[in-house]
């Protein structure tokens, strides 16, 4: 393969390109926005790996686990297995390539708990671990541009794929958006790379150009289109007057407790059957604690979003 294309500039993109170009292949990568303001960069809370520094025994195959059971078992078991032995080679890869990953006070990599596990294994850069990755990335992607095995076609829109008489992707058709020109790319290989469809709901925290528009159009050229189901629902986030911003899993992971004022006057069932009631009247009602008492505040969102919507629905 001499040259490929990448549709998407974000995390996805830019390691594709990266690892394309490692291999000497020509790349293009395609981005509707500036690469560095992809929505990548709003991912705050860090990237999970078990590489127990912290001293819990812990291990890529308990990280397996707990990411097939936080999966409901939905998940490609092997796929997950294999992205959770390679998880601490990348984040050494990353930590090598100059992220500013958060060091403990004896110089190692730091990692902080998060939802589904009882373990700390998640390397983190502050709050804005995404947009710390992402400008590591791009300095990476930058030095074979330097080299002209990689150029950016940066406020670009994928509108189609070009396929040739035996039906193999030969190329993409593009708009800039800057003077509504067409124009059409060429390659041996397309990489499709373009995130999410969030913005589809309403009260979305993802940026205003996760519309899922790429997926769609590759829907319509005859694509197979898989697991449009698995879209996350974050438990926490703040209300703005445009959009919703995300409240970040690490605000609970460095021990905020999410919380309704209590009412003793009702009762609710707990996992294991139980009825109690509803916290005391007046006080705070730590809720999550008191249903999911091993996990508390970080047990798997999906879990977390349905007990928020139980309780709030109970008034």
């Amino acid at each position: 393969m001499q040259e490929a294309i990448v549709v998407g500039g974000g995390l996805a993109g830019l390691s594709a390109a990266m690892k394309l170009a490692e291999k000497g292949c020509k790349v293009k990568i395609v981005c509707l926005t500036k690469c560095r303001r992809s929505h990548s960069v709003c991912a705050q809370g860090g990237i999970n790996a078990a590489m127990n520094l912290m001293g819990e025994r812990d291990s890529p195959l308990i990280h397996a686990y707990d990411t097939m059971k936080g999966g409901d078992f939905l998940a490609d078991q092997p796929a997950i297995v294999e992205m959770c032995l390679t998880a601490p080679r990348i984040i050494h890869m990353l930590d090598r390539m100059g992220c500013t990953f958060n060091r403990s006070p004896e110089g190692n990599l730091d990692f902080r708990r998060f939802g589904g596990t009882l373990y700390n294994r998640t390397a983190f850069s502050g709050a804005s671990t995404g947009q710390q990755l992402m400008y590591t990335l791009d300095e990476q992607v930058r030095r074979y541009e330097t080299q002209g095995l990689v150029e950016k076609y940066e406020n670009h829109e994928f509108l189609r794929i070009v396929k040739d008489d035996s039906g193999r992707v030969r190329g993409i058709v593009m708009m800039d958006l800057f003077n509504l020109k067409l124009e059409v790319l060429k390659a041996d290989a397309v990489v499709i790379a373009t995130g999410g469809c969030g913005v589809l709901f309403k009260r979305s925290t993802n940026s205003t150009f996760c519309t899922g528009a790429a997926n769609a159009r590759l829907f319509m050229q005859g694509m197979d289109y898989a697991n449009g189901e698995f879209i996350q629902i974050h438990p926490t986030a703040i209300p703005g007057i445009d959009k919703l911003r995300l409240m970040s899993e690490s605000a609970r992971g460095e021990g905020g407790r999410v919380w309704v004022v209590g009412d003793a006057s009702k009762t609710i069932t707990t996992p294991d059957g139980r009825t109690i009631p509803c916290g005391e009247t007046g006080k705070p009602w730590y809720f999550l604690e008191e249903l999911y008492p091993a996990f508390g505040n970080l047990v798997p969102r999906d879990i977390g979003a349905r007990e928020i919507l139980r309780v709030c629905e109970m008034g």
